[in-house]
């Protein structure tokens, strides 16, 4: 079922911010320097400090249940950190993850979630839990050169996108064994063969790698989340020229005043991408302020956000995809037009 914007004002605005996205990516290929700044620029908006999340009213929704919550640090010792700024880099890669497991007993899937840039795990301090609250054991990494407290400063590692995908891949293997160790806390939680990825931003384009490309596709990932995804097509070289259409189920998510990665973005990619896949914009929302949860209660565009990925992932693990079809159509009859196509698993 497809639920679409009002077309003379949409297709205005696609217009306006396809010229620009056209334009970027002209410029993105004349100079290393250019690509630089207007990814920043792009991926951030205007708020380069962290790329937080904005206000807005907050519903009188009762949080989730409290989640258990724990921190890794996991040190891949395969794959070097390059230079970055005054930091001389390093002979291993060092992973942050943070973790939200419910009380459910047995085995639950997995969503892993991947930061944009300058990002951080704690700006999912509040979805997390939330998510987790559905039922699923929910980890957020934190790369080790693009996020906000990266050694050197975020803003020099743009290029290190091109190692992310293998982070979340990492990242997976190291959840794994701990599901396989006898008494870790983990110990028999996720179930191996249900497993999703949820990357916002940069995180999104990390997501696509992971999920599309030859050079990077982990096929332990069964579902894909996509918020306001950076196209791949602004890294050229990074990722090799293979088609990026074959990947698993999808759903993308994008705010309709984003003005960072503009909701025609995700569009198009819903348009090339082969099913079954989910679109969902966010009326309202910018490129921050439906993902990025500090705390709970979440914000009512923030609900939004945990209630497409909760149904989906839903729709996904647990056969519930007339479910998912119903939360679409509560969705867009409360104003956020969602698309849908093909059948999940």
């Amino acid at each position: 079922m497809t639920h679409r914007p009002d077309n003379r004002t949409a297709d205005r605005r696609t217009r306006r911010q396809g010229s620009s996205l056209a334009f970027s990516r002209r410029v993105l290929a004349e100079t290393a320097y250019a690509r630089h700044v207007l990814l920043l620029v792009m991926l951030c908006g205007t708020g380069l400090a962290g790329c937080g999340e904005s206000d807005h009213l907050v519903t009188n929704a009762a949080p989730p249940t409290p989640e258990a919550r724990s921190e890794r640090v996991w040190v891949d010792a395969t794959r070097p950190t390059a230079r970055n700024g005054n930091y001389p880099g390093a002979p291993d890669r060092t992973v942050r993850t943070l973790i939200w497991q419910p009380a459910t007993a047995g085995p639950l899937p997995l969503l892993v979630m991947a930061h944009g840039f300058s990002g951080l795990p704690e700006q999912f301090e509040g979805m997390g839990p939330a998510i987790a609250d559905g039922g699923f054991v929910v980890a957020a990494l934190a790369f080790p050169l693009t996020n906000y407290n990266a050694p050197g400063g975020y803003s020099h590692a743009l290029q290190d996108v091109a190692n992310q995908p293998a982070d979340v891949s990492f990242v997976i293997s190291k959840l794994l064994e701990a599901n396989a160790a006898p008494g870790d806390p983990l110990y028999g939680r996720i179930a191996a063969g249900e497993i999703a990825v949820l990357g916002t931003s940069l995180g999104g384009a990390t997501t696509i790698a992971l999920t599309r490309k030859d050079c990077c596709r982990d096929t332990r990932v069964r579902a894909a989340i996509l918020v306001a995804a950076a196209p791949l097509d602004l890294f050229p070289t990074l990722f090799g020229t293979d088609s990026i259409v074959d990947g698993p189920p999808t759903l993308l998510l994008n705010g309709t005043l984003d003005e960072a990665v503009n909701y025609a973005t995700s569009q198009a990619m819903y348009a090339l991408f082969d099913p079954p896949k989910v679109l969902v914009l966010i009326t309202g929302a910018d490129h921050n302020n439906a993902i990025e949860a500090k705390s709970l209660p979440l914000t009512s565009l923030q609900l939004v956000t945990k209630r497409s990925v909760v149904a989906f992932l839903n729709a996904m693990f647990r056969g519930a995809s007339a479910d998912l079809q119903t939360t679409l159509d509560t969705l867009a009859a409360e104003g956020n037009p969602t698309q849908s196509e093909g059948t999940l698993p």
